[in-house]
C-alpha cells in the first residue's frame, strides 16, 4: 500500500514523469551509498579494530603476569604461615608451571601458575637484590618470626616474554611481587 501512495504522490500529484523517466525510476529513492564509500568504511573499521586488538592483548598479557606474580607471592606467604602454625620447617619450590610446598619431605600443597613456566633471567625490581637461591626456599620454624632467611626469588615467564616473579629481599620480611612486560630491550622489572 505504501508503494501505491508513493507512486500516487510522485507521479500523479506532481504532474507526471520527467522526460526519459520510467515510473519505477520516479518512485525509487536516489540517496544511497556507493560501493567505494562502503569499502572505505569497512577498511577504516578494520584498521581501528586491529589497533584495539593490539592494546587489548597487551592488557591481557600484563594482567596474566600480575596474576602469576601475586599467586607466587601469596602462595609463599601462606606456606610460611602454615609452617609456623604447624611448628615445622617447610620447603617452597617452583616446579615447572606450579608452586609447591613440602613439609617433612611430603608434598603438602601445589598451585598452578597457568601458562607461566621457567624464567631465564633474575628479577631486578628491588635495588641491591642478590639472591642466594632461585625457585627454592626453606622457611625455618622459629618462635616469634618464622620466615625465609636470606634472599631468594621465584620467577616464571609466559607468552611474548611477559614474566612474573616473587622475591624475598634481605630487608623485607615478606615477599614482593614483580612483573616484566615483554622481551624488548627496554623491558624492565617493576614491583607491584
Amino acid at each position: 500500500m505504501k508503494f501505491f501512495w508513493n507512486y500516487y504522490f510522485r507521479i500523479i500529484k506532481k504532474g507526471g514523469l520527467s522526460v526519459g523517466q520510467t515510473a519505477a525510476q520516479a518512485v525509487i529513492p536516489r540517496h544511497a551509498f556507493t560501493l567505494v564509500e562502503v569499502m572505505v568504511v569497512v577498511i577504516m573499521i578494520g584498521i581501528l579494530s586491529s589497533l584495539a586488538y593490539a592494546s587489548l592483548m597487551e592488557l591481557v598479557l600484563t594482567n596474566r603476569a600480575k596474576e602469576a606474580a601475586q599467586t607466587m607471592r601469596t602462595f609463599a606467604e601462606r606456606a610460611i604461615a602454615e609452617g609456623k602454625r604447624l611448628g615445622k620447617d617447610i620447603e617452597i619450590r617452583r616446579n615447572g608451571n606450579s608452586m609447591e610446598y613440602w613439609i617433612d619431605g611430603n608434598l603438602a600443597k601445589s598451585e598452578s601458575l597457568g601458562s607461566f613456566s621457567q624464567a631465564s633471567a633474575k628479577p631486578d625490581c628491588k635495588d641491591s637484590f642478590n639472591p642466594t637461591s632461585t625457585d627454592k626456599a626453606i622457611s625455618e620454624y622459629r618462635i616469634g618470626i618464622s620466615g625465609i632467611s636470606g634472599e631468594t626469588y621465584f620467577a616464571a615467564c609466559g607468552a611474548r616474554g611477559y614474566c612474573a616473579a616473587a622475591i624475598k629481599a634481605k630487608d623485607n620480611n615478606s615477599m614482593i611481587a614483580c612483573i616484566k612486560r615483554g622481551n624488548s630491550a627496554n623491558a624492565k622489572w617493576e614491583a607491584l
